[in-house]
């Protein structure tokens, strides 16, 4: 079995930026990533953003995720009979989507290890 990469979950924001607390923690994991998985030597000033290992950053979909708990399904595939309109069913495309390009991009590093095998 081999690591492909990591997902960030997204943070709180407050005032239109991340929570500090929060920041903290998240900028570390490129270089705990590279030590403790990947057993390299960390790259300084690397951020989630730029780093090629970082899969997707998973947006906290707030009220979705009980809704979509309550009707067994993800929360991607949840319709207006399940309770998703308005802004509900705009984010439930954009799950849709961010779930979308997160498989694509998994698809896309397992294909490249397997060419290297």
């Amino acid at each position: 079995m081999r690591a492909i990469g990591y997902l960030c979950q997204q943070y709180g924001v407050r005032l239109d930026r991340p929570v500090k607390a929060y920041d903290k923690w998240v900028n570390r994991i490129p270089s705990v990533y590279r030590e403790a998985v990947l057993n390299e030597a960390p790259i300084d000033a690397m951020t989630p953003e730029n780093d090629p290992h970082c899969l997707a950053t998973i947006r906290h979909y707030r009220s979705l995720i009980p809704m979509a708990q309550e009707h067994r399904k993800p929360i991607f595939n949840l319709t207006s009979a399940d309770g998703a309109i308005g802004s509900h069913a705009n984010a439930v495309t954009d799950a849709r989507r961010d779930f979308q390009q997160l498989a694509i991009k998994i698809t896309e590093k397992i294909e490249v290890l397997s060419k290297r095998e």
